[in-house]
């Protein structure tokens, strides 16, 4: 994996961490960096997208992209952590929206300069407003055995946090959850870019009016008779955040569903 070759640089201000004294982002050159001192400073791709791609055809370990119906985007990951969380914030309806690869962050870490960079960054929607989630992921947690991993971590931790984003370190096991969970993604996911014709939205739309809360069997057969085409379009709409279900727990004709209206907001996780 590389960097994009071209970056532009930001830094959080002011210098000292403190709840009281939050950090905010301002570009280098800027007017609001004048006077400022730095905490850390980002680094962001000059195109907007992923800061590091998939490069080179002998990665040591799992690598790819996947493309999000969510957001349009397609987005790099670096081993299996990192694709397993692609897929849930894909099903996830809280999920608003995310990026992998989204900057690289240069901070002090006792007494020598390091780098940080965020594998997921997304905006996700909690009552009264949105959460910005930096995550780093991790194998296992003996990925931060060594006490100046552990030191890197609770450096990054400190400046996410300073920011009023929200730090995490999540292992595979994490994500993966269990069995019903694990056939939840492959079955869901593998329907993401099924067709959901105009007809069918509007029975979408038409089931929201009456109730949001319904059932899986309910979904797919107002959205087609046909067993399979409506299993799969109501799958789809999950992926699109229009429906939200219980990962955990296995989707079949009587799982619980609740149907989303459209969700008007403004990201939040672009520079």
């Amino acid at each position: 994996m590389r960097r994009a070759p071209a970056e532009i640089g930001l830094h959080a201000a002011p210098s000292l961490i403190d709840v009281d004294r939050p950090l905010r982002l301002v570009h280098v050159g800027s007017d609001d960096a004048v006077g400022t001192r730095p905490a850390a400073r980002m680094f962001v791709a000059e195109d907007g997208g992923p800061l590091r791609t998939i490069v080179g055809n002998a990665p040591s370990h799992w690598t790819g992209e996947e493309h999000s119906t969510k957001t349009g985007l397609s987005n790099p990951y670096d081993g299996a952590t990192e694709h397993a969380l692609i897929v849930e914030s894909e099903l996830r309806a809280d999920v608003l929206t995310y990026r992998t690869q989204a900057f690289r962050l240069q901070l002090m870490v006792g007494t020598t300069v390091q780098q940080w960079i965020c594998d997921h960054l997304r905006q996700i929607r909690i009552p009264g407003g949105y959460l910005i989630e930096a995550i780093e992921c991790k194998p296992d947690l003996s990925y931060i055995g060594q006490p100046a991993e552990r030191q890197r971590m609770l450096a990054v931790k400190r400046v996410i946090e300073g920011m009023g984003w929200k730090f995490r370190l999540i292992c595979e096991k994490d994500v993966r959850g269990g069995s019903e969970r694990q056939l939840n993604f492959g079955r869901i996911y593998a329907r993401e870019t099924a067709h959901v014709t105009p007809e069918a939205m509007t029975a979408f739309e038409r089931l929201l009016s009456k109730s949001p809360v319904t059932t899986f069997k309910t979904l797919r057969e107002a959205l087609s008779p046909e067993r399979v085409t409506g299993e799969a379009m109501a799958q789809a709409l999950i992926c699109q955040g229009r429906v939200s279900v219980d990962l955990d727990r296995l989707l079949f004709d009587g799982s619980p569903v609740r149907l989303l209206p459209v969700i008007s907001f403004t990201p939040k996780i672009w520079f």
